[in-house]
């Protein structure tokens, strides 16, 4: 699939649909301890991301959906693969876009794990209803109004209430990895409102990189890819059906590897040793944020 050179796809020439050998997460070995939480775990890009950390090592996994019960195969998953003997996993019902639910996720973290190194904020929504692929004035008005709560505001709430968490952890990586999308970079093919929260997204990261950069927060806006889902929302067009052909594992490995990119849009199909060839000129540039031409 062709996207505008805008959208960032092709910043490095080497683009991965697979995970490199490389950053297999059985190569992978996280500190210990090393606690996880994310959002959204009960299937697709959060299930593999969690299958990922349990096996990469992870001490601890905090695993949320809607339903607490959807989440029991991801727990499963996880457990049969844990490198770590030590691996406790939670999980938890919860509303992304409720202050409650993200203050009951801080409650249930301090509780079971007493501490986390890495929340990886992947919740979202793309439309629950077809007219959100229509021309603006056709839209449905809950279609404006869902992504923003749960990609938008649930992501802001979800970080407010567990930075305390990632502040205090003695020795942690202090890590927030927002999940969020290419289509944050168009105006088309996807619906517009969830284009507009994806590009929330995208500032939302920065903004909590530069505020707690004194504090040794790290934030990373990541596109996942463009994966294939078995339960597209009703609208998605055929032509970009077709397009979808990442692997839902994708996500994780790369997640696996932060590094020096904090504040910045990145996507999980690049290649991390070409971009450890561009640090020099991303940093300089201070390239893969979102800015006006002028």
């Amino acid at each position: 699939m062709a996207f505008p050179p805008r959208t960032g796809y092709n910043f490095v020439s080497t683009l991965h649909q697979q995970v490199p050998d490389n950053m297999s997460p059985a190569k992978q070995s996280l500190p210990a301890p090393f606690v996880v939480c994310i959002t959204g775990a009960s299937r697709g890009i959060g299930a593999e991301t969690a299958k990922t950390f349990a096996a990469a090592g992870a001490t601890g996994l905090i695993l949320t959906a809607r339903t607490e019960a959807a989440l029991e195969k991801t727990k499963e998953a996880c457990q049969a693969i844990a490198k770590s003997s030590d691996l406790k996993i939670s999980t938890l019902g919860a509303d992304a876009s409720s202050p409650g639910s993200a203050q009951r996720l801080a409650k249930l973290i301090e509780q079971d794990h007493a501490r986390l190194d890495l929340l990886i904020n992947n919740a979202g929504l793309m439309a629950s209803d077809s007219s959100a692929f229509g021309r603006l004035g056709d839209i449905r008005d809950d279609q404006f109004e869902l992504p923003m709560q749960i990609n938008t505001i649930g992501r802001m709430l979800t970080t407010k209430y567990l930075l305390p968490l990632l502040l205090k952890s003695e020795n942690g990586a202090k890590t927030i990895i927002n999940i969020t999308s290419l289509s944050s970079h168009l105006t088309f093919g996807t619906p517009i409102p969830f284009n507009i929260s994806e590009l929330a997204t995208n500032r939302l990261t920065e903004a909590v990189a530069q505020q707690y950069a004194d504090d040794g927060v790290l934030a990373y806006a990541v596109h996942p890819g463009t994966v294939r889902d078995s339960d597209f929302p009703a609208g998605f067009p055929e032509m970009f059906k077709q397009g979808c052909n990442d692997e839902p594992d994708l996500c994780g490995a790369f997640c696996l590897w932060r590094e020096w990119l904090s504040g910045r849009y990145l996507a999980a199909n690049w290649d991390v040793k070409e971009l450890e060839r561009r640090k020099e000129e991303i940093v300089e540039k201070d390239l893969l944020k979102m800015r006006m031409s002028v």
